[in-house]
C-alpha cells in the first residue's frame, strides 16, 4: 500500500488552480456570452474570478509538493492502481451518494480519486473491471510517471486479457 501525505489537500488545491485558471481561460466568453454556460457551470467560473493570488500561488506550490509524492509512489513500479471512484456507480441524475453513515455529493465523491492526476499531469486511464449486482460499471485506475503515457497505455493494454471485453468477473 502506497500512501499520498498530502492526500487531505487534494481538493483545496484543485479547486483553487482548476477554478482560477478556468476563469481566466473563459473570461471573455463570460463577458460576451455568459447564457451559453449552464448555471452551475458560470457559477463555479464566476467563483474563479474571486480567489486571491496568494491563495492561487499557495495551490502551485502545493500541487509541486503532491506531484513529488506520486512520483516516489510511483519509484519503482510501472503504474499505480487503485479504484477510479471510491463507491459503486450511481444512477444518472443522482445528486447524492451514501458513504458510510452520511451523504455525499456525486460529483466530490466521483472526483476524489482522479483529481490528484489532474493536477500533478501523471497519465492516467480506466480500464472496465466489471460490474456492480445491479449491472453498473466499476473501473479501476491505472496511473504512470509524467511524460511517459506510452508506457501506461502498454501496462494497460497488458492487462486487457485480464479485464478487457469478454472476460467473466
Amino acid at each position: 500500500m502506497i500512501a499520498i501525505l498530502h492526500a487531505g489537500d487534494i481538493a483545496p488545491v484543485y479547486l483553487h488552480i482548476a477554478l482560477s485558471e478556468a476563469a481566466a481561460f473563459h473570461a471573455k466568453a463570460l463577458e460576451s456570452r455568459s447564457a451559453d454556460y449552464t448555471p452551475t457551470v458560470r457559477q463555479r467560473l464566476e467563483m474563479g474570478r474571486y480567489i486571491l493570488a496568494e491563495d492561487y500561488v499557495r495551490a502551485l506550490r502545493g500541487r509541486d509538493v503532491l506531484r513529488q509524492e506520486v512520483n516516489a509512489a510511483l519509484t519503482g513500479h510501472d503504474a499505480l492502481l487503485l479504484p477510479t471512484v471510491p463507491v459503486p456507480a450511481t444512477r444518472l441524475g443522482a445528486a447524492t451518494v451514501k458513504v458510510g453513515t452520511g451523504d455525499e455529493p456525486v460529483r466530490n465523491i466521483t472526483l476524489r480519486l482522479t483529481q490528484l492526476f489532474n493536477i500533478t499531469g501523471h497519465p492516467a486511464i480506466t480500464i472496465p473491471c466489471g460490474c456492480t449486482v445491479e449491472g453498473l460499471p466499476i473501473g479501476a485506475q491505472l496511473v504512470g510517471p509524467r511524460g511517459d503515457t506510452r508506457a501506461l497505455l502498454d501496462v494497460a493494454e497488458s492487462l486487457e486479457p485480464y479485464f478487457g471485453p469478454g472476460t467473466s468477473r
